[in-house]
This record gives structure tokens, sequence and C-alpha cells, in this order.
């Protein structure tokens, strides 16, 4: 088995994405990752170093200090060990095209991997609180969405939990009600999708894979029905965020909710 050491003065995550993702074009490769991170003294670069060449390893490395870069390229030239600076050549590129110096802080790439895995986490939140699932953790999320069956609910919710929030979704059913912890949270959290009664039908028809139907899923007096006691609900309570999503993409959407629930100065991308 062949092995990979990954030396970073961050997390490593990046560089051991990129690794990953050049080893897909070579077909069932045995590598072992070994990931090093926050390495940034030269004697613990040094002692990595020993360790790789006995292993006959590879060593790649995302270090943003160029005194580090240069320390291990010139070890593994000299010791004839494979080596791959993965941000260097980048850095440098963009410094000459620039004209500014790079400031060399590895803490500023630490700040992207905990975006990276602040989105993570969110996402994994978002899928086990779809459709209403483990309602009585509604507390813990960034973002609660309401609606009825087919108004964008889980697209939207899965759009956000990309930008790195937190989010619920609970659906509103007639006849059923909501559960008491939609009541308990901060209700400034709360956007209720709502959806032109037509065009709601035509998307679960869609749905479906048919137009012609007995289910009163897809019956138009029904969900006119549906929309009133949604219109109730909002009415009753007015802290809500009401947005419709007739005709509107997720991104519009999404938007709508951050500026509502987080003020226009939070960061959208």
């Amino acid at each position: 088995m062949k092995k990979i050491y990954i030396l970073s003065d961050a997390t490593g995550q990046s560089g051991l994405d990129i690794l990953k993702a050049a080893l897909v074009q070579f077909e069932n490769p045995h590598i072992k990752f070994t990931v090093f991170p926050k390495v940034e003294s030269k004697t613990k670069i040094l002692k990595i170093l020993g360790q790789a060449k006995a292993d006959n390893a590879l060593v790649a490395f995302t270090l943003v200090k160029k005194g580090n870069r240069e320390l291990i390229s010139e070890y593994c030239i000299r010791n004839n060990i494979y080596h791959v600076d993965i941000l260097g050549p980048l850095i440098n590129n963009i410094s000459s095209y620039l004209k500014i110096e790079p400031m060399e802080n590895p803490r500023l790439l630490r700040k992207v991997d905990e975006r990276y895995f602040k989105r993570i986490e969110a996402i994994e939140f978002t899928v086990n609180h779809d459709d209403g699932q483990r309602a009585q953790r509604l507390e813990e999320a960034d973002i609660v969405i309401l609606g009825l069956s087919r108004t964008s609910k889980t697209p939207t919710s899965f759009f956000l939990a990309q930008q790195g929030f937190k989010v619920a979704n609970v659906p509103i059913v007639p006849g059923i009600p909501l559960p008491d912890e939609v009541f308990k949270i901060d209700q400034c959290k709360i956007s209720c999708l709502i959806m032109d009664p037509d065009v709601l039908q035509k998307v679960r028809l869609a749905r479906l894979g048919h137009y012609t139907t007995d289910s009163s899923y897809t019956d138009l007096r029904k969900i006119y029905e549906e929309t009133e006691h949604v219109d109730a609900l909002c009415r009753k309570h007015k802290q809500w965020k009401v947005i419709n999503t007739t005709n509107r993409s997720v991104e519009e959407t999404s938007r709508e909710i951050i500026q509502s629930v987080f003020g226009s100065d939070v960061e959208y991308n």
C-alpha cells in the first residue's frame, strides 16, 4: 500500500479533498492518507519528513508560509521524496498577478476550513430535520420553514443548508396540529411558504405523474381549503414571515428568508 502524508498549517481538509479528486483518475489505488494538521514549526516539519522518508511516502503540503514550503521542497529533493506543493504555486501566481505580497497567515485558511465544516454540520442537521422529523430539536435550528406539501420547503431548506444554515422544515397539514415546539421557539426564525392554489395543484399533479386522480391531494377545492387554513395560521402568528414561492426560484426564496431572519447585513453567497 502506498502512503501519502499531508502537511497543513490548518486542518488539512483542502489538501485531502484535492488529492482525493486527483486519485479518482486512477483505477483502484491503494492509498493510506496521513494528515498532519497545524504544522508550523520547522522542528515538527523535519520530524514528519523523516517519517515520510522511512515510509517511502509521497509528501503533499498546503502551507502558507514560504519558508516552510521551501524547507519541505529542499528536504524532499535532497532525499528523493516525491512531493507536491499544493498551495505554493497558486499563492505565488496570484501574488505576481495582483502585485501584492501574501499575508502568510495560517489562521485565514483555518477560517475557510471552519466554514466548510459549518456547512457539513448544517447539511446533516437539515437532513435530519426534513419534513417534521425531530421536532423536539427545533430550538437548535437557525431557520424553521413551514408550508403545505409541495410549496418548495425541502429544496429551499437544502439550499440554505449549503450556505451554512441549520434548517428544519415542518409540513402544515389541516386537521393535524403543528408540533408544540413550533410555538415555543423564537417566532422570528419562522418562514411560512405559500403558493397560488392553481399552481400548487399543477405541481402536485406533476409530482404524481398524471392529471387525472380522485385524490384530495390534487383536488383544487381541497387545495383552496388548505390555503385558507395556512392564511388563518399566518394571520394568527404575525411574526412569521410569509413568502409566496409561486414561480420563484429556490435562490430567490432563500435570499428573502435570510434577509427576513438575519437582516440585510448577513452575507449571502
